[in-house]
């Protein structure tokens, strides 16, 4: 006598309807597709077909190793949902939609999934008022179909010129364990970082852990008035040895324990102002001890258009995710006094119709002699109403109390108010608002990106500055610009460009990026 699962699937294959949860999965079957459809007349012609010629589209075997379900398994939708969302979270497969059928003795899974063009070789350009980036890159994000990324980049920008290499494997020799490894060679200094790490790679992950290293010897400016005010030579270096495990899992979410070692130096030389008058070096750091941290998963996204971008698939978690981290650093261990550092964070959201609405709360410092230190708590909600067009909204903050003399916060158009040049303004606190519309004004042009536009009004203002001067009350200014979605591409996604006008009076300021403001 066949069992109730198979039963059902076999009478639900004979009347054509989906397969209920608790299905033996007998098969699962992916079916992929190449950057452009050749079939399609609109990109039948030779560009697209030599694009298609010089991507090797993402291998079977790397897709299947991603997915939590086989062949043997009970149909889960919560398992299937979640698979979705690794794969996409690969950044270069989109759109990605797994379904399942009814199979003789069960039920068959079929994923399909669309690649992103994943090789950019080009130069780059990236305009902020008086600060411009140049750049060139040689990036491979899904390097012989087996989603490993290797990136050659030089970049010049306002602080250097610097050269990294970086490798970066989510799957190292096969198994669940990940690779990311990078050198900078800049025109002030090194840079290293080695980080090997078996992630709590799904909500049932029962084990986790790894070590991560990072060494970095560079000049670190600060900055007011959009330019360089404070110059001095840093070294940092920074090691992790930590692993972790699942303690408690619910029908919505899962709870993790992490507990390591940790060693974090900090040393500073030679700073002064630019103008050469003294300023006061900030004090060397060294810190070593133990850590613990606990957090919560929840089992709750949603997988939205229209976001960040128009047409490209993203999974939104609405949470309530938190987690904290207590590390002490003691004497006895090698640390240079008794410290606590600690880092929290809180991230909440809701989907209402087309309204997407978050909250976001993290708070990081140290607790040197009992004393706070270096703590930022920073506070940001907003909402946007997802699709075609719609406002947009969000209110961020980041409150400093006793930031060390090398860390500072600073606003403008980097940060948010988009008619100021990055870093005008400094303070050891900030908050900016933005308000934005924005609308899609054509679909997808020559199958490689959608056009957009925006009209905002920003305001924001620092708070205790040090440096230079704050914004002494509110800052405001408004503005319009261009928002080009590239629908094709894994590595540039958004294109801004923007123009904003400050109260001052002054400006334009003109501000091209390839990164979401929010």
């Amino acid at each position: 006598m066949l069992a109730a699962p198979v039963l059902w699937a076999t009478l639900l294959a004979l009347a054509g309807q989906a397969v209920a949860p608790g299905t033996p999965i007998v098969a699962i079957t992916v079916i992929r597709h190449d950057v452009f459809d050749l079939d399609e007349p609109g990109t039948s012609a030779w560009p697209y077909r030599a694009a298609n010629a010089v991507h090797i589209v993402s291998r079977e075997a790397f897709i299947r190793s991603l997915l939590l379900v086989h062949v043997g398994d009970v149909l889960d939708p919560a398992l299937l949902a979640e698979s979705e969302r690794a794969l996409r979270a690969t950044g270069f497969l989109s759109p990605v939609t797994i379904t399942t059928r009814p199979a003789p003795g069960g039920s068959e899974v079929v994923i399909e999934t669309r690649d992103q063009f994943t090789t950019e070789a080009a130069a780059n350009f990236g305009l902020a008022g008086n600060q411009h980036r140049l750049g060139f890159s040689l990036t491979e994000k899904n390097f012989l179909g087996l989603g490993k990324e290797v990136e050659l980049n030089w970049r010049s920008d306002p602080e250097r010129n610097t050269l990294t290499a970086a490798y970066n494997d989510p799957l190292l020799f096969g198994t669940r364990w990940t690779l990311a490894a990078g050198h900078t060679d800049a025109s002030d200094g090194k840079g290293d970082r080695l980080d090997i790490v078996l992630p709590f790679y799904a909500l049932d992950t029962l084990h986790a852990g790894g070590v991560e290293w990072r060494r970095l010897s560079m000049t670190d400016y600060l900055w007011a008035q959009g330019h360089k005010r404070v110059a001095g030579q840093t070294f940092r270096r920074s090691f992790r040895l930590w692993g972790g495990m699942r303690v408690a899992r619910g029908p919505a979410s899962t709870d993790r324990i992490t507990a390591g070692l940790f060693a974090e130096e900090a040393s500073f030389t030679g700073w002064s102002h630019v103008d050469g008058t003294p300023y006061d070096t900030p004090e060397d750091r060294d810190l070593a001890g133990v850590e613990v941290g606990y957090e919560r998963q929840a089992d709750r996204w949603r997988v939205i258009q229209g976001l960040r971008a128009w047409s490209r698939q993203e999974d939104v978690p609405l949470g309530p995710n938190w987690h904290v981290s207590l590390g002490a650093s003691l004497p006895a261990l090698g640390g240079d006094a008794d410290r606590l550092r600690f880092a929290s964070d809180l991230t909440l959201g809701t989907l209402q119709g087309r309204r997407y609405s978050w909250l976001v709360a993290t708070v990081t410092g140290r607790l040197d002699r009992g004393a706070a230190a270096n703590t930022v708590l920073h506070l940001e909600t907003g909402m946007a109403h997802i699709g075609a067009q719609g406002l947009r909204a969000r209110i961020a903050a980041d409150l400093g109390r006793n930031l060390d003399r090398d860390f500072q916060l600073t606003l403008g158009a980097d940060v948010g108010l988009r008619g100021w040049d990055p870093s005008t303004f400094d303070g050891t606190s900030r908050a900016v608002a933005n308000l934005e519309y924005r609308r899609r004004l054509t679909g997808e042009v020559l199958h490689l990106g959608i056009i957009g536009m925006t009209v905002f009004a920003d305001a924001g203002r620092t708070w205790s500055p040090r440096i230079g001067p704050g914004t002494a009350g509110m800052r405001f200014d408004v503005g319009a610009g261009l928002a080009v979605e590239i629908t094709r591409a894994a590595i540039l996604r958004i294109v801004r460009a923007e123009v904003g006008f400050p109260d001052d009076g002054g400006g334009p300021l003109f501000l091209i990026t390839g990164v979401s403001l929010f």
